[in-house]
């Protein structure tokens, strides 16, 4: 029994020097995309900027109605809208610690990091209990989700964004919606995005209406997603029920 014991606590210390150094390879790792995507930030895209505002101001000085400056602004449209896909590269390169209970802090900080790029308002709201969730469920639930955002931003032409997270027993439900332009038929990349939530046994829906907006849904089992166990609300309510008695 005791030589039982003693086989059993060497595997679980095995067990935890393994998850703890897998743990601290993950930070390695996103410790290097963050400086990756710091550097890019701070040469790349400000020395883009830079070079726009000086042709923008060469613009200005271009006969309005001439055809040099009809191909300069249209340039320049070009220019941003590269621009504004670099930032998203890069938004993708900072992919925080989203497990645990940091998954909705992780989103909120992704929106208002949109906000910020294109001045379109953002908020973010929570529903249900928060729970803690699994880490590559995590992960994978905030880069479809970021995806998302980044489209609404970029692509709606919407005057608001929302976030909304719902924590219920049976499902975390994520939402983004915005009240933009809509769609007739959804962006080639969605598709992607289904098979990775389908991956995790998740469903991702888009619902969209012509010239009033579009909601992007993300559903996924809470037995696949929670750290633990969420017993439904009306027996946790009987158990503290009894509990008082």
């Amino acid at each position: 029994m005791l030589l039982a014991c003693l086989a059993a606590g060497a595997v679980c210390l095995l067990c935890l020097r393994r998850l703890r150094r897998a743990y601290h390879a993950r930070l390695r790792q996103l410790a290097e995309r963050e400086r990756v995507a710091t550097s890019l930030h701070d040469t790349l895209l400000q020395s883009m900027q830079g070079m726009i505002l000086r042709f923008q101001s060469v613009g200005h000085r271009m006969a309005a109605d001439s055809a040099e400056r009809a191909a300069l602004e249209q340039i320049l449209d070009q220019a941003d809208e590269v621009l504004a896909e670099g930032r998203h590269q890069i938004l993708a390169l900072r992919v925080p610690l989203a497990d645990g209970d940091r998954l909705s802090q992780a989103l909120a900080a992704a929106g208002q990091a949109l906000q910020e790029t294109f001045d379109v308002p953002f908020r973010m709201l929570i529903s249900g209990d928060p729970a803690p969730v699994n880490g590559d469920r995590a992960e994978e639930m905030y880069a479809i989700m970021r995806e998302a955002l980044v489209n609404a931003f970029q692509h709606a032409r919407a005057s608001r964004i929302e976030l909304s997270l719902d924590y219920g027993c049976a499902f975390l439900t994520l939402r983004v919606r915005d009240n933009g332009r809509g769609m007739t038929q959804l962006p080639a990349g969605y598709a992607a995005l289904r098979e990775r939530a389908a991956a995790m046994a998740a469903s991702l829906d888009v619902l969209s209406v012509p010239r009033q907006g579009t909601e992007v849904i993300l559903k996924v089992p809470g037995e696949v997603c929670y750290q633990t166990p969420r017993a439904p609300r009306r027996r946790r309510g009987l158990a503290a029920w009894l509990r008082r008695g």
